[in-house]
């Protein structure tokens, strides 16, 4: 997919340092010509050095005030005027403040302009355009503590950058916004077209927006997405229009029905609602462009003839190792977050790869069994010599079972369902009540297949955890670091007494 918004060959007339013409930006409404990135740049100098000229004017003010105070108290050695106290007038306070500081003044003003000056930017680029709420809100809040400094190369590079990135971020909207909509939108098997949609707690008692839910904002996100994919200008706000004039004023819950060209939505009074797309061609973009960021994963193997560049994805992502996806120090952090690890505890890793898990967990105490199929990788993890690492060099699905772990900590591989297998064999090794928790692609939860179904079944058996879902999401592109973007969670599971 490519969008015309963001065509390159616009680039070098924003960036390349031709001639300068005469016309100058005049006004926030111009259009933004060849040349404006050196008329911000030079304007934003000629505002910081006038008002460093004031600066400077205001210290000499505030010297000559703090003169003028001490000839003050010799004239009238501290007499007050009791009949009116002029020093409270707030033109007398406007000649006195003690907490002046020139410096922080002027780096206060500073990241104001330059702030102003990078949304002028980005609003001109129209890269913000293809934002979801929440990256706009990401963008803002960037510049509330150090905002970069607005310079001719800092900003042509951000804007070349920018443009280099427009279908990643596009993309990653994309997955925001229709993620939040449904979760079946996390998996890269995509959304199945014509299906409804339940969503809950759309609706206050009052019958409103609840506004604590954003699905409200999530219907924009998504109507300006299918605008995109559909050749118009990239806007959104039809649907939360026709539901908020379809339900009308008052206090009281009601129901609304309404469709509009992308979407029709039915509320309820209890504050739920049903939901469909109208479009199903947009649909299946989505879910091709979905998959092309999600990708598929790497298998633990590659066929003789086979190259790194034949297992590319269209997302550009490529698993560092080609046979396996590293635990990012994140996600490790994560997995442990709920565990208590007793020293001595004795803790199974079944697919130790490079030894994130198994020795963060050593690091606690426990005494880690780390199975490594991969000769390189085990002979790397002997090396590091934890005194609480034991390394195993073998395939784990052959290995006998033994109930002598507390904990098993595991990512096995990603590829197909072959993790199914990694996990059933490898909670046979729990001793009674203990617990294993596993990262998973998002299609252990989501899948529907018949082989995902009977997994689900399995957990539901022999999973003896209290509380809700065992399955837990982890943030978005979790393992983007190591080589894919496809949605993960955490399984965990614990062995009956």
């Amino acid at each position: 997919m490519s969008l015309e918004l963001f065509d390159e060959a616009n680039l070098p007339a924003l960036v390349d340092d031709h001639p300068r013409s005469d016309e100058k930006i005049t006004g926030c409404t111009d259009v933004m010509q060849p040349d404006a990135i050196r008329d911000v740049c030079e304007f934003r100098d000629q505002a910081l050095m006038k008002m460093n000229e004031a600066i400077e004017t205001l210290k000499r003010g505030y010297a000559l005030v703090a003169e003028a105070t001490g000839f003050e108290e010799r004239a009238h050695c501290g007499t007050r005027f009791y009949l009116e106290d002029r020093t409270d007038n707030e033109h007398y306070k406007l000649l006195f403040n003690k907490d002046f500081d020139p410096d922080k003044s002027f780096e206060v003003y500073r990241k104001h302009v330059d702030a102003c000056c990078w949304i002028y930017i980005i609003d001109r680029v129209g890269i913000e355009q293809i934002m979801d709420k929440t990256a706009k809100d990401e963008l803002r809040a960037s510049l509330l503590a150090d905002v970069p400094e607005i310079t001719f190369e800092t900003v042509s590079s951000t804007i070349e950058k920018l443009l280099e990135d427009a279908e990643l971020i596009f993309m990653r909207g994309i997955a925001k916004a229709f993620s939040e909509l449904d979760r079946s939108f996390k998996s890269h098997n995509g959304f199945k077209i014509g299906s409804r949609i339940i969503l809950t707690r759309v609706f206050t008692e009052w019958g409103h927006w609840n506004h604590y839910s954003h699905v409200r904002d999530t219907f924009i996100d998504i109507e300006r997405v299918f605008a995109v994919l559909d050749g118009k200008p990239p806007a959104g706000g039809a649907l939360v229009a026709a539901v908020e004039e379809s339900r009308g004023g008052g206090f009281t819950a009601r129901q609304s029905s309404v469709e509009t060209e992308y979407m029709e939505i039915r509320g309820f009074k209890n504050g739920n609602a049903h939901f469909w797309f109208t479009r199903p061609d947009l649909v299946r973009k989505v879910n091709k462009i979905l998959a092309g960021f999600y990708g598929e994963v790497v298998p633990d193997g590659m066929a003789a003839d086979k190259t790194a560049e034949d297992l590319k994805k269209t997302a550009n992502l490529l698993a560092k190792d080609l046979q396996f996806y590293p635990t990012p120090e994140d996600v490790v952090t994560r997995m442990l977050s709920d565990v208590y690890i007793r020293e001595g505890d004795r803790v199974l890793e079944p697919s130790a790869g490079i030894g994130n898990i198994a020795f963060a967990a050593a690091d606690k105490g426990a005494r880690v069994r780390a199975i490594e199929i991969h000769p390189g990788r085990a002979q790397a993890l002997v090396a590091r010599g934890h005194p609480n690492v034991e390394v195993s060099n073998t395939n784990f699905l052959t290995m006998p079972m033994s109930q002598e772990f507390d904990y098993v900590l595991m990512n096995p591989p990603f590829f197909g369902t072959h993790w199914m297998d990694h996990v059933i064999h490898a909670f046979k090794f729990l001793k009674p009540g203990g617990k294993l928790i596993a990262v998973l692609p998002i299609t252990a939860e989501l899948g529907d297949s018949k082989r995902h179904k009977a997994f689900h079944k399995w957990i539901e058996a022999n999973n003896k955890s209290s509380g809700g879902s065992p399955f837990t999401d982890l943030p978005m592109e979790s393992f983007a670091s190591v080589g894919t973007r496809i949605n993960t969670v955490i399984l965990e599971m614990k062995r009956g007494v």
